[in-house]
């Protein structure tokens, strides 16, 4: 059973028009990226060492993708888990705030992204009743996805980002022949951010050595304690960018006047 929220960590919303509570926000940048840098080459040779220092319009992907979560008000803070090598670098790139007073730590990212999302939840303030995850290289997130995820995460423990699969799926087991049409109707495309309450994320984190096969989300460690997790519809601009055309994409997008009229 989820607890009543403290009113104390909360603060005024005028969307919701009650009170919001506060989030730690925690931003995911521990890969490497050899899929960006291409086959054969390493990031690092030439350009730069981590996707997050690639630019992005003239800005780093890192220095996007924090601007775009700063618009929350209720982000008291963001700590942003990076490879080892590259956490002197990320803070003297990025300095020690994620707008006005709001404090950025940087920690050191471990050898999957779990890790990496362990080591900064340790990093968070305890005070803080919401937990966001969010990737790194989705720069082009909404403020207003990121509190609708919020107050449902409020409500039920644990919201996913997504949307729906509105292309026709086939199952490949061999990697070439069809073996059948995936009806699409009741399939999701998961994103980030990815928002809990803070008791259901600690939770999971700390069982999470009893999850069976491979975990690729944090919702993942969630569901397989048989909490509730609620999928909130986002955007189709807010996709991870895994490859150079991905950057180009989002630089055309930026272009065109994204986010398009939000404020």
């Amino acid at each position: 059973m989820l607890l009543p929220l403290n009113r104390k960590s909360q603060i005024e919303n005028r969307k919701w028009g009650a009170q919001m509570p506060t989030a730690s926000l925690i931003v995911a940048a521990g890969g490497r990226g050899e899929r960006f840098a291409g086959p054969g080459a390493r990031l690092g040779e030439g350009g730069p060492r981590t996707k997050i220092f690639a630019p992005l319009a003239g800005r780093p992907v890192l220095a996007r993708t924090l601007e775009s979560l700063a618009r929350v008000a209720a982000i008291a803070e963001a700590v942003v888990a990076v490879p080892a090598f590259a956490l002197g670098e990320a803070r003297q790139t990025f300095g020690d705030r994620l707008g006005g007073d709001r404090p950025l730590k940087f920690v050191a990212g471990g050898e999957n992204r779990l890790d990496s999302v362990a080591a900064a939840l340790a990093a968070t303030d305890p005070g803080t009743e919401l937990v966001i995850i969010h990737d790194a290289v989705r720069p082009l997130i909404r403020a207003a996805v990121v509190e609708e995820a919020m107050r449902v995460a409020v409500e039920h423990g644990a919201a996913v980002v997504g949307r729906p699969v509105d292309h026709t799926v086939k199952r490949v087991p061999d990697g070439r022949k069809v073996a059948e049409t995936v009806a699409r109707q009741l399939l999701w495309l998961a994103q980030t951010p990815q928002v809990f309450r803070r008791e259901v994320i600690t939770q999971a984190y700390a069982r999470r050595a009893e999850v069976v096969g491979k975990v690729t989300d944090d919702a993942q460690l969630v569901e397989a304690m048989g909490r509730e997790v609620v999928m909130v519809p986002g955007d189709a601009a807010n996709f991870k960018i895994t490859t150079p055309e991905d950057l180009r994409m989002c630089e055309a997008i930026l272009a065109a006047g994204w986010p398009f009229g939000e404020g």
